[in-house]
C-alpha cells in the first residue's frame, strides 16, 4: 500500500509540473497580461531577487532608439513582481569620460554578504566597469580597488556569480567565454584574485594590472551573453545564440566552476529557449537566472509586437529541470508567472477594458520590406484600446508626425476618481501633457465627448513636463467622472529606432498604459 501511495506521488508531482508547463496560455493582444513584465523597452534582463529588501529588481539596456536611448541607465523594482517603479542610476561620471560614450548595456547585479554591499556591472564600448553601494537603489560609487574610477578591463556581456563558498567569479565576453576570480579588499572593492591555480591564462588591463582567466573552449553554437547558475553540485554556463528574432538560449555544465564544460543532452544543440512563431514571441535570450521561494525562474528579453525594430522587452518565465539535471523546454509565454503568491492586491484599475476614442492612430505597414526587422503579412493598428488592456506588449500610437495627440476613455458612469497613472512609451524622456475629464451630464458617449469645450483640469504638466514612467497624477480638485482625456502636448523622444524602416520605426507621441483608479 505505502509503495502504491509513492508511485501515485511521484505521479502527481509529475503530472503538476507538466500541467504547469502547458497550461493554456494568453495571446498576445490579450488583457491583463504578464509578459512583458514592465512597461518599458528592456533589453539584457539582469533581475535580482534581493532577500534583505524583500524586492525584485530589474536591471539591463536601455532599448528602442538604436543606441541614443541607453543613458540614463535604469534599474526597475517591485515587491510583488508585478507593479514596478523605476529610478535613474547614477554611475560615475568618469566612467562615460574615459569610454567616450554614453551607450551603457548588459549590467548585472549581485549582493554580496561577506562585504554587506551591492555590486552593478555595466560595459561601456566593450570597457567593464563596476560600481557598488548600500542599496539596490544606489547611490553608487565606483568599486576598482585597483584603479578607482577606472575601467576594470576590456570586455562586455559580463555577469558575476557568486559561489556557495561565497567565492566570486566573473564571467564576460562572446565565445569563446572568459571567466575570471574577484577578491575583495576591507573596504568592499574589488581586486582580481590570481592565486587560483585553475587560471592558468593571463592578460593584462590598462589600469588594473594582469587578471588571471580560464578561457571556455570547445562550445558548440555559442555566441554572447553567458550566465553561469549552479543547482545541486552543477554549474550550468548559459548563452545566447544568433541575434535579433532568431535569438536563443542554450547551455553546457560542468562539476567545477572552471571547466571543461560539456553537453547535457541536447543542451548545445537544441534551445531551452527560442521563437514561437505561432504565439508572435520572437528573438528570446540575453537571460539571467534567479530562485525565488522554491521556484527557479528565467528572465530574458524579446522582440516587441509587430517587429518592426530593435524594441526589446523583459519577460519572466518558469525554469524547470529533468531528473538528470538537464533543463526542460522553456515555453515562453504572455501570461508569464505570478512571483508573489500573497501579493497585496493593487486597487482597481476602473480604465481597464472600457472604450477609448483617440485623435489618430498609426497603422503598421505590412507591404514587402527587405530590411532585417520586420514581422510581414499582418493588418495592425496601433488602437486606444492597447492603452487600456493592461498589456505591456501592446500600446496606443498616435502615428508620425501627430501633434497634441489625445486619448479619452470611457469609464461608462462617474466615478470618484483618486489618481491616474500614465506609462509613456520611453520611460526616461520628458513629456508635456495635461490630464481632464467629463462628468456623465456632460456627454452622453464618447463622440459626444470629444466635441465638448468645457473639460475640467485633473492634472497639468504642458509646461514643465516629467521625465518619468510610471507617473501617477492626483487630481488639483475632488474628481467625479465618467470621461477621462490625456492629451500629449509634445515629448522629447528619440527619432527612430531603425533608419531603415522610418514608417514603422519612427517614434511617435505613445503610451503603454493609461490606468485610473477610484471608486463610484
Amino acid at each position: 500500500m505505502k509503495k502504491i501511495f509513492f508511485i501515485f506521488a511521484i505521479l502527481n508531482v509529475a503530472s503538476s509540473v507538466t500541467f504547469a508547463q502547458i497550461k493554456k496560455d494568453l495571446n498576445v493582444f490579450a488583457q491583463h497580461t504578464g509578459n512583458p513584465i514592465i512597461p518599458a523597452y528592456l533589453a539584457d534582463a539582469s533581475v535580482f531577487y534581493d532577500a534583505k529588501t524583500d524586492a525584485f529588481y530589474a536591471f539591463g539596456t536601455n532599448d528602442g532608439a538604436g543606441g541614443s536611448n541607453v543613458f540614463p541607465p535604469q534599474v526597475w523594482f517591485s515587491h510583488d513582481g508585478k507593479s514596478w517603479k523605476n529610478k535613474i542610476i547614477d554611475l560615475p561620471k568618469s566612467w562615460t569620460d574615459y569610454a567616450g560614450t554614453n551607450e551603457v548595456w548588459a549590467p548585472s547585479m549581485i549582493y554580496y554578504p561577506v562585504t554587506k554591499k551591492y555590486y552593478l556591472m555595466y560595459s561601456i564600448h566593450f570597457n567593464v566597469f563596476i560600481a557598488m553601494s548600500g542599496s539596490p537603489l544606489g547611490p553608487w560609487e565606483d568599486a576598482n580597488g585597483a584603479a578607482p574610477g577606472k575601467m576594470f578591463f576590456k570586455g562586455y556581456d559580463g555577469q558575476f556569480f557568486v559561489d556557495d563558498d561565497q567565492k566570486v567569479y566573473f564571467n564576460f565576453d562572446s565565445n569563446p567565454f572568459k571567466i575570471i576570480k574577484l577578491r575583495f579588499d576591507n573596504t568592499g572593492k574589488i581586486l582580481f584574485d590570481k592565486d587560483d591555480k585553475r587560471f592558468t591564462k593571463t592578460r593584462e588591463t590598462e589600469f588594473s594590472g594582469s587578471y588571471n582567466y580560464v578561457q571556455v573552449d570547445g562550445l558548440k553554437n555559442a555566441f554572447e551573453a553567458s550566465f553561469i547558475y549552479k543547482r545541486k553540485g552543477l554549474y550550468y554556463l548559459m548563452w545566447s545564440f544568433k541575434g535579433s528574432e532568431e535569438y536563443n538560449v542554450r547551455y553546457a555544465v560542468s562539476k567545477d566552476i572552471a571547466g571543461p564544460y560539456t553537453e547535457l543532452g541536447t543542451s548545445e544543440s537544441i534551445p531551452i529557449l527560442e521563437r514561437d512563431d505561432k504565439n508572435n514571441i520572437l528573438g528570446p535570450g540575453h537571460h539571467s537566472v534567479f530562485d525565488y521561494k522554491g521556484h527557479t525562474y528565467i528572465a530574458y528579453h524579446r522582440q516587441h509586437f509587430p517587429f518592426v525594430d530593435s524594441k526589446r522587452q523583459a519577460c519572466i518565465d518558469e525554469l524547470y529541470f529533468n531528473a538528470d539535471g538537464s533543463i526542460k523546454k522553456v515555453i515562453p509565454t504572455h501570461s508569464g508567472v505570478q512571483l508573489a503568491k500573497n501579493a497585496t492586491a493593487k486597487a482597481k484599475n476602473l480604465a481597464l477594458g472600457k472604450p477609448t476614442l483617440t485623435s489618430s492612430v498609426r497603422v503598421y505597414d505590412n507591404g514587402p520590406h527587405e530590411k532585417r526587422y520586420r514581422t510581414h503579412d499582418i493588418s495592425f493598428k496601433y488602437d486606444g484600446k492597447y492603452a487600456v488592456d493592461e498589456n505591456y506588449g501592446t500600446h496606443w500610437d498616435a502615428g508620425l508626425n501627430a501633434k497634441e495627440a489625445w486619448i479619452i476613455v470611457d469609464l461608462t458612469a462617474d466615478h470618484k476618481i483618486d489618481s491616474i497613472e500614465t506609462m509613456f512609451e520611453f520611460s526616461s524622456r520628458a513629456y508635456r501633457y495635461k490630464l481632464e475629464y467629463l462628468k456623465a451630464k456632460d456627454a452622453k458617449n464618447l463622440k459626444a465627448a470629444a466635441s465638448q469645450k468645457k473639460w475640467e483640469v485633473f492634472s497639468n504638466r504642458e509646461t514643465e513636463g516629467i521625465k518619468m514612467s510610471p507617473v501617477t497624477d492626483k487630481p488639483i480638485h475632488p474628481a467625479n467622472a465618467r470621461f477621462v482625456r490625456l492629451t500629449i502636448i509634445s515629448a522629447d523622444i528619440p527619432k527612430t529606432a531603425d533608419e531603415s524602416d522610418p514608417v514603422n520605426a519612427g517614434n511617435a507621441l505613445s503610451i503603454f498604459e493609461l490606468k485610473v483608479f477610484g471608486k463610484k
